[in-house]
């Protein structure tokens, strides 16, 4: 049987002194894999759990070293330009063509660890976090990789480290109960109520999503607080707000953080040789923000805006 300490999990960054994603200062992991695929997601190389090189043709230099020792052929490089066709690095293991180029021009979009391994990072981060920090498992999806997940989650909250996650919620329920007794506080994702709508722009319905909200009211006893990226033309209608309140209105919980568009990581589209869809909508304007903030506080749910937290 495989130690608790040993299991293997993939992930794409650790942001040692976050200050936006639970108490205090905190440690932010970011776990490879995810069950939804929004268009807007500012991190897309999260979204895979395969390891596909990172392309930045600012760094290259067109030696074509990364040509040469690639071991499946995905890398044609022509006048117009380099190609990869990561579908053939999908069955790659030992990435030659990022170990081979010394500009920098190919990066990983992840590594391994295991939970041993992920813990001495965050006891090195410890001393920095002051009296009300901890860690925050977010992605991807952190209850796409459970085992290694449940497995960090227990070694901190045993350890008396404060542990959040952040979570779309689209995973089986059986998920969230290998975690939830090692868990204080959840960030919770209610994107878009109308389900062909949600799966318009995520690629997945929101059943599960929704039934999973219900579900924790009943089994969880530590904080929710619920999370709403707000994407102009997509889900920014009084109907979807009104329903995102009901649903949150049979909850124990009333609190909600509006977090607004924005195109930080569209580079990072480009670095994967994907189309980044986002830009044709706009950023939302403060008053549209304001607005919806008083519509959630109009029904008794507490509503925070971006970064503006107590938290």
């Amino acid at each position: 049987m495989e130690l608790a300490s040993q299991i293997p999990g993939t992930i794409f960054d650790v942001q040692g002194f976050s200050v936006h994603d639970g108490p205090g200062a905190r440690s932010l992991i970011f776990l490879k894999g995810c069950t939804l695929n929004c268009f807007w997601c500012s991190n897309p190389e999260g979204i895979g759990i395969k390891n596909v090189p990172l392309y930045y043709a600012s760094n290259c230099i067109d030696c074509g070293k990364c040509m040469d020792n690639c071991p499946v052929g995905a890398i044609r490089i022509t006048r117009e330009g380099h190609f990869i066709d990561r579908s053939l690095c999908m069955d790659c293991t030992d990435h030659q063509c990022v170990v081979e180029c010394y500009t920098d021009a190919l990066r990983f979009s992840g590594r391994k660890t295991t939970v041993d391994e992920l813990y001495k990072v965050i006891q090195r981060d410890r001393p920095f976090w002051g009296s009300g920090g901890g860690i925050t498992l977010t992605g991807g999806e952190p209850l796409f990789q459970i085992d290694f997940a449940r497995a960090i989650l227990e070694k901190c909250y045993d350890a008396y480290i404060h542990t959040a996650i952040e979570t779309c919620g689209n995973v089986p329920w059986k998920n969230f109960e290998k975690v939830i007794e090692f868990l204080d506080w959840i960030f919770f994702d209610l994107k878009q109520m109308d389900t062909e709508l949600h799966k318009g722009g995520t690629g997945a319905s929101n059943e599960v999503i929704t039934d999973n909200v219900m579900k924790l009211s009943g089994k969880f006893n530590g904080r929710v607080i619920f999370r709403l990226p707000l994407i102009p033309g997509f889900n920014d209608s009084d109907e979807n707000f009104e329903r995102i309140a009901a649903l949150i209105l049979k909850t124990k919980w009333r609190e909600i953080n509006i977090l607004p568009l924005h195109h930080l990581g569209r580079e990072k589209y480009e670095s994967l040789g994907r189309e980044y869809k986002g830009l044709s909508y706009p950023i939302p304007s403060k008053d549209k923000l304001l607005e919806v903030k008083s519509v959630f506080e109009s029904k008794g749910i507490t509503c925070y805006i971006g970064h503006e937290t107590p938290f």
